[in-house]
């Protein structure tokens, strides 16, 4: 039963706000993947990654010049390179993907990302697991089974590279989640799109073929479109709690299988739709009990005397 105070948070006009944001990141996330499918058959992922992450850094020269660059001070620079690896490297997994499987497809099953979060948070930030988020995470998995079933389907080389991003781009939220004790969300996200473009160049280089000039600007859709839903999930989470938004990651699946459906005729398999629902409710399950942990009051050490 949900609690009385918590029902109207979900009806007020924050939350429906923080929900329609939601709702327009994803489309506009979405539309991004699209282009990234339509170029991909022609652009190596490394070029992909290397322009998009570029036209993305354009979008924070403004804050840099306003902040007089104040906004890159850190003490934790060799982790915020890390980071921007890891984020090169889910870029590139994810664009490559993107080229062999089907957009609805590796939507689904990028939704797990949420779950490898929480095992990393436990591997390396030493969080505790218990039987619930245990058991979270099992269901997760199912989910993922259901839309790659081995056995009765060939496993996609792009199932596999959509698993790999999933665990990269939770590396870089378990660093996140490390740096923001310290540096501010505004100098989070400035290292990561200036760090990780000199480093996808480094590696668009061995592949490199000059892009058209129709070419690059949809390169500079996607880099535009990747800043835009970022900044709006930000705002999003401003308004509502994480665990409140998660379920409305679901409509990134409908504008896939949309997009797909418009732009390159594809239609998602009756299984992907019930994987990728399987994850969300897992995913949705963890961020909610997470939240909850949350706001539980540690116990006053000094009267127990533990």
């Amino acid at each position: 039963m949900i609690p009385a105070g918590h029902a109207s948070g979900l009806t007020s006009r924050p939350f429906l706000l923080a929900a329609g944001l939601t709702v327009f990141s994803n489309l506009v996330f979405i539309s991004s993947h699209g282009m990234v499918r339509h170029v991909g058959t022609d652009l190596h992922p490394f070029q992909i990654a290397f322009f998009s992450n570029l036209f993305s850094a354009v979008f924070y020269i403004p804050v840099l010049l306003k902040s007089n660059f104040q906004i890159l001070r850190t003490e934790k620079l060799k982790t915020h390179f890390v980071r921007a690896c890891f984020n090169a490297a889910a870029l590139t997994t994810w664009y490559a993907a993107l080229a062999l499987t089907l957009l609805a497809d590796a939507t689904a099953l990028g939704l797990t990302g949420p779950l490898f979060v929480t095992i990393g948070a436990v591997l390396f930030l030493g969080e505790a697991i218990r039987g619930r988020r245990l058991t979270a995470l099992v269901i997760g998995a199912i989910g993922a089974l259901v839309i790659i079933r081995p056995g009765f389907e060939e496993l996609s080389i792009g199932f596999i590279l959509v698993l790999l991003s999933a665990a990269f781009a939770a590396g870089t939220k378990i660093m996140a989640k490390h740096l923001r004790n310290t540096d501010s969300a505004i100098t989070c996200s400035a290292y990561v799109a200036i760090l990780q473009t000199p480093i996808t160049f480094v590696f668009a280089i061995f592949v490199w073929e000059t892009p058209t000039l129709v070419q690059l600007a949809w390169m500079f859709g996607v880099g535009m479109c990747a800043a835009i839903a970022q900044l709006t999930m930000v705002q999003a989470y401003s308004y509502a709690d994480v665990s409140a938004l998660e379920p409305f990651v679901f409509t990134r699946l409908i504008w896939a299988a949309s997009i797909g459906w418009l732009a390159f005729g594809e239609v998602p398999a009756f299984w992907t739709w019930v994987g990728a629902a399987i994850i969300v409710a897992a995913s949705t399950y963890i961020a909610q009990r997470e939240a909850a942990a949350q706001r539980v009051p540690a116990p006053d050490r000094s009267t127990t005397g533990l």
